[in-house]
């Protein structure tokens, strides 16, 4: 974390770096420099954290309720979060990722605070899945619920538009649930912070530090990547024994690399043995081999959430995809690719250094590209890429 002196610096730097942005907006016309304005606020509370900022000074605290809803005998929590002192601008779906604090990750309610603050009415469904570090149809299904309740025509949008905005590994999920027939015709926009394009290629990435995309070794991984994995997938096991196996070897090699796991790895199945061998793998070539052996539960997972698999031609929202450049999750490629499949004008990538994957840190050192994606973000809120289909 940065010292408080520090943290300030930075903020003037901030506000330096877009000042000059801001008096070229000008020329364009007065929504421009609002919506430059409002980005550099919303960034500059972001970076406040908990602290005071001139966002927090010049508005009132928000209303987080319950939002908790029912369809078709699905119970879903959720948190709303309703600005205090204006009309909301439009509805922003917020997803958490894999996390098993769920919705109220701490990260996660300051940012959906922070967008509240800014206008947004911000809706933050809980996902069972992610809050079990396990991404699969399921979160598709709840996502999808939460789309159908907000969209629900009882729910007063005043025709505002709704996004949605989704982190990681729940990327996926989110588009996929932004292609529903029913839905995809009133889903004005998509923001993807960091998510994948390819399946295959993100977990070669993440177990053997070989990036497909860009055919070569960039960034090294985080190692933890191939533990979340390991985590991740082992859930979908039918042998109680095996997950509970493979959860405790994955929590001993994050606390220590080189811990013997042995005693641990003579205990599995074929089933658990399977889903080791392709955490543990190093060797780029066999990754998909490896995957072609994992139970067939785990596979059928895996195809149904590759974005590389989709018919993402039939997406109506507006894709503004943000992605740090030093990624060490999920390498930023996967976002080059998302936009050249449907293209820059249904699609707009920003690559921020600094982003620490999903976490707008202290540290940032790109606040050009955040400010552009902010505003960009204000500007599809407020009905910049279409208008809203009521």
């Amino acid at each position: 974390m940065a010292s408080a002196p520090a943290s300030g610096r930075l903020r003037r730097s901030v506000a330096a770096a877009v000042l000059g942005a801001l008096a070229l907006a000008a020329l364009v016309g007065m929504p421009a420099v609002h919506r430059g304005h409002e980005a550099l606020l919303i960034l500059l509370d972001i970076q406040a954290g908990a602290g005071p900022s001139r966002l927090k000074h010049h508005t009132r605290d928000p209303v987080r309720s319950a939002a908790d809803f029912r369809i078709e005998g699905r119970d879903h929590p959720a948190d709303h979060y309703q600005p205090a002192d204006r009309a909301p601008r439009a509805t922003l779906v917020l997803l958490h990722g894999l996390t098993p604090a769920g919705r109220r990750e701490p990260r996660l309610v300051q940012f959906a605070t922070t967008m509240a603050r800014a206008g947004f009415r911000v809706v933050v469904p809980d996902l069972p899945g992610m809050r079990s570090l396990s991404v699969g149809t399921e979160d598709i299904r709840d996502i999808t619920d939460t789309l159908r309740q907000v969209l629900d025509p009882e729910a007063d949008l005043d025709c505002n538009s709704v996004g949605l905005m989704a982190f990681s590994f729940a990327v996926g999920p989110a588009l996929i649930a932004a292609l529903t027939p029913e839905i995809r015709e009133r889903v004005a926009f998509v923001v993807a912070v960091g998510g994948y394009y390819d399946l295959a290629d993100a977990i070669t990435y993440a177990t053997t530090g070989y990036d497909p995309i860009s055919g070569q070794r960039g960034t090294l991984p985080a190692p933890e990547g191939k533990w979340w994995l390991l985590q991740s997938q082992s859930q979908r096991l039918t042998r109680p024994e095996d997950r509970a196996l493979l959860d405790a070897l994955a929590q001993r090699r994050m606390r220590d690399p080189t811990a013997a796991v042995d005693d641990l790895l003579l205990q599995l199945s074929p089933d658990g043995r399977a889903v080791h061998a392709l955490a543990a793998n190093t060797d780029p070539e066999r990754v998909r081999e490896l995957i072609r052996q994992l139970p067939a539960a785990i596979r059928d997972q895996l195809r149904a959430l590759d974005l590389s698999q989709q018919n993402l031609e039939a997406l109506r929202a507006h894709l503004l995809l943000i992605h740090g450049r030093d990624d060490n999750v999920i390498p930023v490629g996967h976002s080059r690719r998302l936009l050249a499949r449907l293209g820059k004008d249904r699609a707009s990538l920003f690559e921020p250094r600094g982003l620490d994957h999903v976490d707008v840190t202290p540290g940032l050192r790109d606040t050009w590209q955040l400010w552009q994606a902010t505003r960009e973000l204000l500007w599809l809120a407020d009905g910049g890429a279409r208008e809203p289909a009521c």
